[in-house]
């Protein structure tokens, strides 16, 4: 045996020792069934689970007694779940644990499982010790029906189901199961253990949880829908008086101070609410043709009349890509990441832009030369409400816009994605998939 792996198989003898000791009771020596303690350096003679390669892990599909020739020894003073010092053992453990025959009654329970059940069933009972049982959703689970009976009946482990106890009392509690079958030396399955891990606090938690957010979508979208409204009008129109002859020159930077925070915010309310459909799952999209070369280039012209001061160079290998996309969200998709690369570049630096295709997908990559993106940031820049170190600095927001897109574009059935580029600066780009040939 290794120094490693004696040192563990010390350690996990003396930790199920100490464990195991202090809930014993009965024994007039004081110590556990099953730990035989003899002297330092004669561990290959212990009744612990150990091997000299290797401290095996949480039980497997199923429990089976060891060779008598075998390098691992049982811990406990029988193959039987039955044994006394099993018995001891589960009673020790702080989670609620019972046995059964291979008829499926009950055989043994211990305190932690009568909490949980709310009662102590008596010896015999079959298959569950619960008063009632439902599955998650409320339905009734007959106790034939329940895992433990399913893990008797076909001789495996049953893993991944969930519960709700009724007590008599009237109230529940949530608990995953753990059945596990158990085999005796000749191969006949014996009985089933089953660990029952009460979930009620975590369930409640998380039931909290979610009309938490809930409350907060409901509000979000209150708030967006009320602002959409008057923000689109003050931007317009402060648009309109942009574009008016006559207007001083201090009132002219004046309008178009508003004209940009009009858009920021206008920007703003639509992520919002692209943030909260996606929450509540309330997304509507009314997917149609889209000339993809045609439909970016509308979008590029809005941008530039909106921005004069800054140069958008243009490239679309092809105007005959076509693409099944709602143009609604196609707008926010391309205009979220034109503004993203205008707001972390300087004026002086192009934009670009170009449109190609890549197999069976369309491609539309924005680049820049502004402050690029640091190697560890690039997996967070889609979370919502994340903002880079440099984008803090350089800019206000609240970091929603790079995610709204992600989801934009898996709405629209592709993918986005993001890195640093050669020579400094940012690649953002998103693919769709082409339209299916149609007749016609």
């Amino acid at each position: 045996m290794s120094a490693t792996a004696t040192a563990s198989a010390a350690i996990t003898v003396s930790t199920i020792s100490r464990v195991t000791k202090g809930a014993t009771t009965g024994h007039t020596d004081g110590e556990p069934a099953g730990i035989q303690h003899l002297p330092s350096g004669d561990l290959a003679s212990e009744r612990a689970w150990y091997s000299p390669d290797l401290i095996p892990g949480p039980a497997g599909p199923a429990i089976r007694p060891v060779r008598a020739d075998s390098k691992v020894h049982p811990l406990f003073d029988g193959p039987s779940v039955d044994s006394p010092s099993y018995r001891q053992f589960l009673e020790a453990l702080g989670v609620a644990v019972y046995t059964t025959d291979a008829g499926g009654r009950i055989t043994f329970f211990n305190q932690a499982a009568a909490e949980l059940w709310g009662r102590s069933p008596a010896l015999g009972e079959e298959w569950c010790g619960s008063w009632k049982l439902f599955w998650p959703d409320g339905r009734p689970m007959r106790h034939e029906e329940c895992p433990m009976a399913i893990a008797l009946d076909e001789g495996r482990s049953v893993r991944g189901y969930e519960g709700v106890a009724e007590r008599p009392d009237g109230t529940r509690a949530a608990f995953i199961p753990y059945p596990t079958v158990v085999f005796d030396a000749n191969g006949t399955l014996i009985g089933a253990i089953n660990v029952l891990v009460d979930v009620t606090e975590r369930r409640r938690a998380e039931d909290a949880l979610n009309a938490a957010k809930a409350v907060k979508d409901e509000f979000l979208g209150l708030v967006s829908h009320e602002l959409r409204t008057p923000v689109t009008t003050i931007f317009g129109n402060a648009r309109l008086l942009q574009s008016a002859e006559g207007l001083p020159e201090r009132h002219g930077a004046m309008v178009a101070d508003i004209a940009t925070d009009a858009e920021r915010l206008l920007s703003l309310v639509e992520n919002l609410l692209m943030m909260t459909r996606a929450a509540s799952e309330q997304q509507r999209v009314d997917l149609e043709p889209q000339v993809l070369g045609h439909a970016i280039r509308r979008i590029v012209d809005i941008f530039r009349r909106h921005h004069p001061e800054r140069a958008i160079h243009l490239d679309t290998e092809t105007d005959e890509l076509i693409v099944d996309a709602d143009q609604g969200y196609l707008e926010l998709l391309v205009g979220n990441l034109l503004g993203n690369a205008d707001k972390y570049s300087p004026n002086s630096e192009p934009i670009e832009v170009a449109v190609r295709r890549a197999a069976t997908e369309a491609r539309v990559t924005v680049r820049d030369r502004g402050i690029g993106i640091p190697d560890d940031n690039v997996d967070r820049l889609f979370t919502a409400f994340y903002r880079s170190d440099a984008a803090r600095r350089l800019s206000g927001g609240l970091g929603i816009g790079l995610s709204a897109s992600k989801h934009v574009a898996a709405l629209l059935g592709g993918r986005i994605w993001a890195h640093a580029r050669e020579g400094g600066g940012s690649e953002f780009g998103f693919a769709l998939p082409l339209a299916e040939d149609r007749p016609d």
